[in-house]
């Protein structure tokens, strides 16, 4: 999407929304902090700004039959008029450690391994649900070989 030269990705931004426009279609920007950034960056030749405005033209102008969906980990650098590009925001907390605890042990309940102290510990340190599960596979990989 992002292209080298300068206009490159405000022209690819076009070409996907027209793309999306004549195609029923789940258009999702992940990590849209890459095209979306606050603008006014004195550091920034122009280009990240241009960006960020096709963007919002290119939200405002389309009629896509679907929906556009953006993600992000840092909606705090998304430029303010982006946002109200988009009907609907939704946040989602990071999960607590009870439900870091919970969801190791139904993972590691799906592997068949157990839920030792040392699994527990591991996975208490962990932020979010995909380090965990990436944690007990670790696990339940160990424990198989293990048992080879």
């Amino acid at each position: 999407m992002v292209g080298a030269y300068l206009g490159q990705t405000a022209t690819h931004l076009r070409q996907l929304f027209q793309f999306a426009d004549s195609t029923e279609c789940i258009l999702l920007f992940d990590e849209i902090d890459a095209l979306g950034k606050r603008r006014g960056n004195p550091s920034d030749v122009g280009e990240l700004d241009r960006i960020v405005i096709a963007l919002m033209q290119e939200l405002e102008l389309s009629r896509i039959p679907g929906f556009v969906i953006a993600t992000s980990n840092m909606p705090g650098s998304l430029d303010d008029a982006l946002w109200r590009r988009f009907d609907l925001a939704v946040r989602f907390a990071a999960p607590s450690k009870r439900e870091i605890a919970r969801f190791a042990q139904v993972k590691a309940a799906e592997f068949r391994i157990p839920t030792t102290k040392s699994l527990k510990a591991t996975t208490l340190r962990l932020k979010n649900y995909a380090e965990v599960e990436k944690a007990v596979e670790d696990a339940a990989r160990s424990a198989a070989l293990r048992g080879l």
